[in-house]
């Protein structure tokens, strides 16, 4: 289980346009949200105001991540972009498991030469919620055996049987697992490769339908305006990716003005206690 609470901070400091030189960490974290039971009890004194006061403040916090469902039709409508550049292209990720939203859209940035694979790597990079657990380079490439999100944003993330991901959010081996699951019920997590996988799409252009990639994302050459998708198949039973609702970006202001209200709880409390 990893938090990924470097990225976070980083993203706060930055725009909604992110880059993938981001600082690591391999510390898991457990968050509780459960409310202190004398946060409102007139008897509780200064100190139990305090945490409820620091409490609305990760409650405030973490509401900056919830999900929007909102349906991405064209690029106009991507809010999470990572790298930069003059071209652009869509990443789709339909996890295919009944959990809402189980396809999600994010965009990629760049100039001159990239393949499907850069983007696939800078956008897990780029964002603290989303985990791919991929192959080494081989004869075909790298191939990607699972994918996973951060559903209910409580930036708690872990797969059993485990893997070790690194600050990027990507775990690589040659080890492959049908059986592997999200330790949180409430996150995406799909890995496939004897019984399913993950099936690899394709399209030109926003309004163009999708077809089956001829090669591996390593090996797609990307191209201005081009979409790729990612659509789990279940006994290897393959579907295009429906559409996608848009992948929520942190909103830098509104996490500054959590850390300042938390610092200055902090002074207060240094006063009190």
């Amino acid at each position: 289980m990893i938090f990924r609470a470097d990225k976070l901070k980083d993203q706060c400091m930055k725009s909604s346009v992110f880059h993938s030189d981001l600082l690591n960490t391999h510390e898991p974290t457990r968050i509780s949200l459960n409310r202190p039971p004398d946060i409102l009890s007139p008897g509780g004194g200064e100190g139990a105001r305090f945490m409820g006061r620091l409490h609305l403040l990760v409650l405030a916090a973490f509401s900056v991540f919830i999900h929007s469902h909102t349906r991405a039709a064209d690029f106009s409508d991507i809010q999470f972009w990572a790298g930069s550049g003059t071209n652009q292209a869509a990443f789709v990720v339909d996890w295919n498991d009944g959990q809402s939203a189980e396809s999600l859209v994010w965009g990629y940035r760049w100039d001159g030469p990239a393949t499907g694979m850069d983007m696939f790597q800078a956008i897990v990079n780029a964002d603290p919620r989303l985990f791919a657990h991929i192959s080494t380079p081989g004869a075909f490439g790298v191939s990607a055996y699972g994918i996973g999100y951060d559903l209910d944003g409580d930036n708690v993330f872990g797969v059993s049987p485990s893997l070790t991901f690194d600050g990027a959010g990507l775990a690589v081996d040659n080890s492959p697992d049908d059986s592997r699951m999200a330790t949180d019920a409430g996150d995406h997590w799909l890995e496939g490769w004897n019984s399913g996988f993950w099936g690899y799409n394709l399209k030109s252009s926003s309004s163009s339908a999708w077809g089956s990639a001829s090669t591996g994302p390593s090996d797609r050459q990307l191209s201005d305006g081009v979409w790729d998708g990612y659509s789990f198949a279940p006994g290897f039973t393959f579907t295009d990716p429906s559409e996608p609702s848009i992948a929520p970006v942190p909103e830098p202001g509104s996490l500054a003005l959590v850390v300042s209200g938390g610092l200055f709880l902090l002074c207060a409390r240094r006063k009190l206690w």
